[in-house]
Formats: C-alpha cells, structure tokens, sequence
C-alpha cells in the first residue's frame, strides 16, 4: 500500500480499492473503511453495486451500471479511462476521498499501476487497497483449487484479451504450453478458442482439463468443464458471456470432489431486494450467505419531513404526552434527532412509554440507549392496539412519528378509547431514479438481461414504486410479465394486503418482521 505523501490539509486523497470478484463478503475490512468515509466513489462494472451500501449519504457515485445512490447523470456506458482519471484528479484536489472502487484486485489485469502512476504525475495524495482476484477466487468458488500438492506446485495468470499483443506485449504461448502448472486465462471468452489452439500447437495436449467459469463467486455462477480441445465449443454450446476465467490443467478434476457453491440452497437465483439503499445490507448478505445472487433495487429513498420544525416543536412538547410511538427504524432516526436538534437527550424521556412496532424498530430503539417498554407480537398497526389495550394504554396521550404514508387504524382506535393522538411526520419515503442498465438487467435472459427469480417487497409502497419503476424501463405488460413469473414475498399480512390490492400474486409471507423469516419464506418457495 502506497500513501504519496497525503496531507489532508491541503487535497484529498484517492484510494484505489479492489472490489473483490463479485461477493459482497470479500470486500477487505480496509475497502469497507476507504467506502464507509468516501465523498466520491468512481466503480468499475465488475464491482458489485452492494458495496455502495457503505458509503455514507453524501457521497457522488459514479458508476456504469447499478449503484444503491448517485448515480452519475446520463451515463449508460463505461467512463473513458482519461475520464476517470481527471475525475480521480478533480475531487482529490478540492480536498475530497475519493474510492476508486476496481473489481477483484485493482493491479491484477487491471489499470490501477497506470492510475497511480497519473496520480504521481498529478501530485495528488494516493493508496492502493488490494483485494481478492478473480483468477483466484472464481477457480475456488467452482471447486477448483489453482495449486495442489498432488497435482501441481506452479499456477500462471495469463491475460487471454489481445490487447495485450497489440500494445507489443507477446504471450510465451510455447513457455506456457510446456509448463506443467495450472493456467488462469482472464479475459477470454471471446477468445477461447484462438488461445485454446494456440496452446495446443504449442505442444499442450489437447485432452488436457479446461473450465470456464462465468461470473465467479456470484449466485448466478457458470460453470462449464471440459477439455483444452473441446472447451471452445462447450462455450458457444452454452451461449457464455464475459466476464469469465478459463481454467487450464489438472486440478480441473478435483471440482467433482469439492465443488461446493453451488451447493448452498439458494444457488442460481436471483433475488431482488426492493428496500430503501440503507436498510438493505444485512439481508443482502444473508441472500449471498444462501449462495442467492442479491440485486440491490431500492425502490424507497428516505427524504427529511416537510415540516422539519414540526418535528421539533413536538418533541419540546413531550411533557404533554404519556408515551411515544415509533412504527420503523427510520422514525426512530427522525425522533431521536429532532430530540437532538430541540437541546434534549434521553433523560426526556423519562417516566414515558416507548412503543416500538416491530423488532427492528424496537433494535433501533436499543441503539440509542432505550428499552422500549411495549413491542407487540404481530408487527403491526393492529397489534399495537392489542398490546396498548392489554396493557390498559390505549386511551392515554400518545405522539406517533411515523412517515408521511401510514394507514388512520392506530389514532382512530386511541381516540376512540378516549386518549389522545398526535401524529407527526418524521420523515418522507420517495421513489428513486434509477439507471436504464439496471433495469434492462431484470428482463429475461432471452432479451439480453439476467432475469429474477424472486422479488422482496417490506410494505406496499415498494412494491408500488417497483411496479411504476420497472414499468417505465421494461413497459407496463412486460413488467407485469416479469413479475408473475417470478416468486413474490411479503413482510407481513399488510404488506401482503398492499401488494394483491396492486394486482401482483404474493407466493409467501414471511412469519416475522426479520431478515432470517424472509430468507426462510424465500426458501420454502424456491427450493424445490
């Protein structure tokens, strides 16, 4: 790792980072840092969108495909090399961290030594974050290990693009061809079969073990294997596309033993998460745990209320009510930092009942050091009048903040018991813009995307804006299309409700308002 002389009292600096090869989970704990404080993250297309999760709020994203937030205007392409380098140039010299976030390493095939040299030659601050490489971990994710003891002590990393060639740089096709260790060919579905010849006339038998192996480590992972002479032909059999590695050798042989990925019981099945960018982590990594290809589509963005001073004022007004309701985590955030905006802390709080709907709401709560004193079983506005009831709460003088969408049931029922409901709007949900490429990515494989297997929806309003989002990419039939042919899951019967009220069937749903009851209504209607 290389700092060149940074000095964040006068520019920024430029943290080129390796993405890793797809695996939301083999991200570095150094490249989670460099994201987690970034103001400007420039990603490659290898790079998983999932990780932008971590990026703070603030931060400007650009990206040639799909990103959770900010993504660059207008751009459906890939940014050109000089581009990407005077951007890198830019921020960094206005005093910004900048991430360039590459996939798998950033100096293994890839341009992280020529940006680092434009960086020097700039002047500006840089370091270079190394991550796990394809060639590696894509081989090992298909079960096959690039080195073993019985096999062979010596494994080469071969580009199998021609650019190389063109740029003068020769590939020792006979060097390799005689070498009797493994051989990682990257870049090389368009030419595998040119590479595959050449190593055979080269002297490499042609019975030899070969593999491709497409998209490595994600949950949509090809595998292909057969021989030096006929891997070629497999390929063009199977219709692959890029990116992929080709796997040359004996160690080919050992997949039959431990392949293991595909093992995992969500395999091959790509799962939309429709959850607002900030919320959707820790289920994306539960989904990729579960060998699920996670696509992160957020189709909530949360917004700051209409009326921040109202949030304020109410709070200051809190000596008039008896307790405090939160429905979600979000309202949690909204509360605790008007409380924090009016000059108050927790000790406001005292003597007050906390009603927290739903675990996550009630976790939230936790967070900010406090114990919410009621959290009702069904997590829902019908289960909190129960619990209030039950606990003879109901009729007393109750603040709810909640977002600017919600059903009247609560203050309806509080009223009617003879309390007192003040209800105010701690934040706005809207619908986010999202890239054309990302939503081309969810048609089916027949019309160049990669399709969906199942879609996740946590409340109406998600499921309305992925309606309205996919239609205006995919046209409203096909979308409809799309998600009849998929597995649709609810968090809880209102949800659900919500969902059928818009004309889409729901498959499952979940039994509780958590990650692991949604991974397990997805797998009970996934597997067969």
């Amino acid at each position: 790792m290389v700092d060149a002389g940074h000095d964040e009292g006068t520019t920024g600096l430029v943290s080129i980072v390796g993405a890793g090869p797809w695996d939301p989970e083999l991200l570095t704990l150094a490249g989670r840092r460099r994201l987690e404080r970034a103001d400007v993250v420039i990603a490659d297309y290898l790079a998983n969108p999932a990780l932008l999760i971590h990026c703070p709020a603030h931060a400007r994203i650009y990206q040639r495909t799909a990103g959770p937030r900010g993504y660059r205007p207008a751009t459906e392409g890939p940014l050109p090399q000089p581009e990407i380098e005077r951007l890198m140039i830019e921020h960094a010299r206005a005093g910004q961290r900048v991430v360039r976030l590459k996939g798998g390493d950033p100096c293994m095939f890839g341009r992280g030594g020529e940006e680092a040299q434009a960086l020097r030659e700039a002047g500006v601050p840089y370091e270079l974050i190394p991550g796990v490489s394809a060639p590696i971990a894509a081989p090992e994710a298909a079960g096959i290990p690039v080195t073993h003891r019985h096999f062979t002590p010596a494994v080469t990393f071969v580009s199998g693009w021609e650019a190389y060639e063109k740029a003068g740089q020769q590939v020792a096709w006979e060097h390799l061809a005689k070498s009797a260790g493994t051989l990682v060919l990257m870049m090389s579905i368009r030419n595998a079969r040119s590479n595959a010849e050449r190593l055979i006339e080269a002297g490499r038998d042609a019975s030899t073990p070969a593999a491709i192996v497409r998209w490595g480590t994600r949950g949509i992972q090809r595998t292909v294997v057969g021989t030096l002479g006929d891997i070629a032909d497999r390929i063009e059999a199977e219709g692959l596309r890029p990116p992929a590695v080709l796997v040359v050798g004996e160690v080919v042989r050992l997949r039959e033993q431990i392949a293991w990925l595909e093992q995992r019981p969500l395999f091959g099945r790509r799962i939309v998460v429709t959850r607002s960018a900030e919320q959707s982590s820790d289920l994306v990594m539960s989904l990729s745990g579960q060998g699920a290809d996670a696509v992160v589509f957020p189709c909530l963005a949360v917004i700051g209320p209409p009326d921040p001073r109202a949030v304020i004022e109410a709070v200051r007004e809190l000596g008039s009510h008896d307790g405090v309701i939160l429905s979600s985590p979000n309202g949690v955030r909204a509360f605790f930092d008007a409380l924090a905006r009016a000059g108050l802390d927790v000790r406001a709080l005292a003597g007050k009942t906390i009603a927290a709907i739903g675990s996550g709401t009630a976790a939230a709560c936790r967070e900010r050091g406090v114990i919410a004193d009621l959290v009702p079983r069904q997590a829902r506005a019908e289960g909190l009048i129960d619990a209030l009831r039950e606990a003879g709460r109901l009729g007393a003088r109750w603040l709810h903040v909640r977002a600017d969408e919600g059903r009247e049931l609560l203050g309806e029922a509080i009223e009617a018991a003879g309390g007192r409901y003040t209800l105010v709007i701690g934040y706005r949900t809207i619908r986010p813009d999202l890239p054309q490429r990302l939503l081309l990515s969810l048609r089916a494989p027949a019309d160049g995307g990669e399709g969906f297997d199942a879609v996740i929806f946590a409340s109406g309003r998600t499921a309305r804006h992925f309606l309205e989002t996919l239609g205006e990419g995919l046209g409203e039939r096909s979308a409809r299309t799309r998600i009849a042919a998929a597995k649709v899951v609810c968090l809880g019967p209102v949800t659900t409700a919500a969902v059928e009220a818009l004309g889409i069937r729901v498959d499952a749903t979940a039994t509780a308002p958590t990650d692991e009851a949604m991974v397990a209504a997805l797998r009970g209607v996934l597997e067969p």
